[in-house]
């Protein structure tokens, strides 16, 4: 039979090439849902709602855009399910095929077409697992029996899933064969496994049985009511080109669809390499459709459970952004000529009922259904497969950001409105709320489009901000969005011209008090944290055992920090302060800062957290003349860097020079109007040679003058 297969192989290979002429925009693009969970969901207690009202969730994903339902089917899950206690009135097991059935007959019920993926095992099968079904254990170590097995197999269910008006529009032969197919040996009482068959690493096996359930796809499809589309499917998207030239080359051919698994939590990368992937898999195989047939993303990190990793561009992790992430990807696959994108379990809500691993869902933080009451989310990812999104797949996204920060905002939360929501008649759109004050709104627009657009604190009209004049640049009571060519945001202060991300720049001070403190200081007191992108930084004693460390730095950085009485990170551990528990509020072990939009200062005794309190504030002291001072350089001796700092009470023209001993000017370190406050300097002195020099700071009438020494 292996012969007469490749053979067959080549030929549907040469017809699919010539059906190949057929525009891709004349296939349909799949947004698909895995619910192989929903009929058990059920069973177990779940009634999914959608506005309040209890509807069944095939009909909910269907009226949201989906039409693609994967269901999977294992061999025997009889011996692993059965165990299992569960609550009364469940069935002893699911995703058979009597399971499998009801799927797909609720599925075509609501006009949605079927993937049935065969796992050929009883269990999930995964890159790391891929357990030979019990009932062919016996032979495991006979290629040409197993491949008999799963060809009579994969014939006998779809003729039964045909004669009673069930065949499935495609077929997934597999799933997440990275390794191959069928090589692992399971435990005796679990499905875990317990060994790998002799011959795993042979190709020739692999394609063999993959051929067999091809051959009984096609056999059966020939004279079957649908005749489905065969699909393969391999998890990732670094291996995607190299396995399936691999199968080709062993003769797997008579295939029609490239499938993939891409999660971000597992498998990393932008959806840029996303696009970039598939657009390679669509030219290197020009004669076969490319699917990322699974998928999922989170919408919280307060449940647990699996796929917790969130991709840093689509963050915070909020119903929103999954959406958001969602759509994306989808508008990313469709750009590069793919066919579809298929989301796993996005029904799987938590019940009474036990999996392997406990009671409930591994899946509460990424299902579109809220845990608490079961109702549809219509803020999250259940909204994706809608037309809305994909009018056209290479217009620019356009976000919209507010900084609500000082605003009382409304109950009803903040809102947008403009060109962009329905033309003369505008419409009021909710933005996501963020956190931090942040809230935002996304789009798709052409490039070349524009027009008028405000925010609103509350669903009412009469809540719009009022634009200041420099930037009401529509009707002069409205901002303005012009889209170019690429993806754009539009990020605004509330009533602001400003940036809603503008930050402002601060003087900080950070204090330590050493009195009573039982260590040795006098070699100096040092810190380092992010302030100092975690160099050690000698501190400047203020007298009385207080030093001080002063720098400028922006509104709304944050950090770790904490001091020390060494300048190296040679055994650092023996002269680093320990901060108590309560006030170590970063790593469990370090001080933490963040930086508001006024000067502050961080003052406390050394391995406490006990504030100091000192006789003036500072911003006394930037107030007194007196506080014009020019620091020690550190490090010093240096080579060739080292860094000067120097505080000047108030706004002055500023001149730093370097002089040798004989009183020549060297160089001019920097000169210029400064600001009131402290200022850090770096001296670069590469083309110096080693001595001793002088830097002079003068501002207005005062001057003062400190040795450094450079050592190369």
């Amino acid at each position: 039979m292996n012969t007469l297969l490749r053979y067959a192989g080549l030929l549907l290979l040469f017809k699919l090439l010539m059906l190949n002429s057929i525009s891709a925009q004349d296939q349909p693009f799949y947004f698909g849902a895995d619910l192989s969970y929903v009929n058990q969901m059920e069973d177990c207690g779940a009634e999914y709602q959608f506005q309040g009202e209890p509807t069944d969730p095939f009909k909910i994903f269907a009226d949201e855009g989906t039409n693609l339902v994967r269901v999977r089917l294992w061999v025997d899950p009889s011996r692993w399910q059965e165990p299992l206690d569960q609550p009364e009135g469940v069935k002893p097991y699911y995703s058979d095929l009597e399971d499998v059935k009801k799927t797909i007959e609720r599925a075509q019920a609501e006009g949605m077409e079927v993937m049935l993926g065969f796992h050929y095992s009883d269990f999930w099968a995964d890159p790391g697992r891929q357990l030979i079904p019990r009932r062919w254990l016996d032979v495991a170590e006979n290629p040409e029996a197993l491949t008999d097995s799963v060809y009579h197999y994969t014939k006998r269910v779809l003729e039964e899933l045909d004669s009673n008006g069930l065949m499935p529009e495609f077929v997934k032969v597999g799933n997440e064969n990275n390794p191959g197919i069928m090589i692992h040996i399971p435990e005796e009482d679990s499905f875990e496994t317990a060994g790998t068959v002799s011959s795993a690493d042979d190709w020739q096996r692999h394609a063999d049985i993959f051929n067999a359930g091809i051959s009984a796809v096609r056999e059966v499809g020939e004279t079957a009511s649908i005749n489905p589309k065969i699909t393969l499917h391999w998890s990732n998207l670094d291996g995607l080109e190299w396995w399936y030239k691999n199968l080709i080359s062993h003769g797997v051919t008579d295939f029609d669809v490239m499938g993939f698994s891409y999660y971000y939590a597992w498998h990393e990368g932008s959806i840029a390499e996303l696009e970039s992937a598939v657009e390679t898999m669509v030219e290197e195989f020009p004669g076969y459709d490319v699917m990322a047939v699974e998928t999922g993303y989170l919408w919280s990190d307060q449940y647990g459970g699996i796929i917790n990793e969130a991709d840093p561009e689509y963050l915070p992790v909020i119903p929103e952004k999954q959406l958001e992430y969602m759509v994306d990807y989808s508008r990313a696959v469709m750009r590069a000529g793919g066919t579809g994108v298929v989301f796993w379990e996005p029904a799987w809500v938590d019940t009474p009922c036990r999996t392997p691993w406990g009671i409930g869902s591994s899946h509460t933080h990424v299902a579109f259904f809220d845990p608490e009451t079961t109702n549809f989310m219509e803020n999250g990812a259940g909204k994706w497969p809608n037309s809305r999104f994909y009018e056209n797949p290479h217009d620019p996204k356009v976000t919209f950001i507010v900084n609500m920060s000082g605003v009382d905002v409304s109950d009803e939360g903040v809102f947008v409105t403009g060109d962009f929501t329905g033309g003369d008649d505008w419409e009021l759109v909710q933005m996501a709320d963020e956190g931090e004050g942040i809230y935002s709104y996304f789009t798709y627009l052409p490039e070349g489009s524009e027009g008028a657009f405000y925010f609103l604190n509350g669903e009412d009209w009469d809540s719009r901000e009022t634009v200041p004049d420099a930037c009401a640049d529509r009707w002069d009571t409205d901002r303005e969005y012009i889209v170019g060519d690429s993806d754009m945001v539009f990020d605004y202060k509330w009533a602001s011209c400003d940036p809603a991300y503008a930050t402002t720049e601060v003087n900080v001070t950070f204090r330590v008090d050493m009195a009573d403190s039982g260590v040795d200081f006098s070699g100096g007191v040092y810190i380092t944290g992010d302030l100092t992108d975690w160099d050690i930084m000698q501190m400047n004693s203020d007298g009385e055992d207080i030093y001080s460390y002063d720098l400028e730095m922006s509104s709304g950085d944050e950090g770790a920090y904490y001091y020390l009485t060494t300048d190296t990170w040679d055994n650092y551990m023996d002269y680093r302060e320990t901060v108590p528990e309560e006030c170590a509020d970063w790593y469990g072990s370090d001080r933490g800062y963040v930086i508001p939009d006024e000067d502050v200062e961080f003052a406390y005794k050394w391995g406490t957290c006990q504030e100091i309190q000192l006789e003036t504030n500072l911003a006394e002291r930037t107030e007194k003349p007196g506080d014009f001072e020019l620091f020690q350089n550190y490090p010093n001796p240096f080579n060739p860097t080292t860094q000067i700092s120097f505080r000047i009470p108030e706004s002055a023209v500023v001149s730093l020079r370097l002089f040798d001993m004989t009183g020549r000017e060297v160089k001019e370190i920097t000169t210029g109007l400064k600001s009131g406050g402290y200022h850090h300097i770096e001296l670069d002195a590469g083309n110096l040679s080693s001595g001793i020099y002088l830097y002079q700071l003068q501002a207005g009438e005062q001057t003062q003058t400190r040795k450094l020494t450079l050592i190369k």
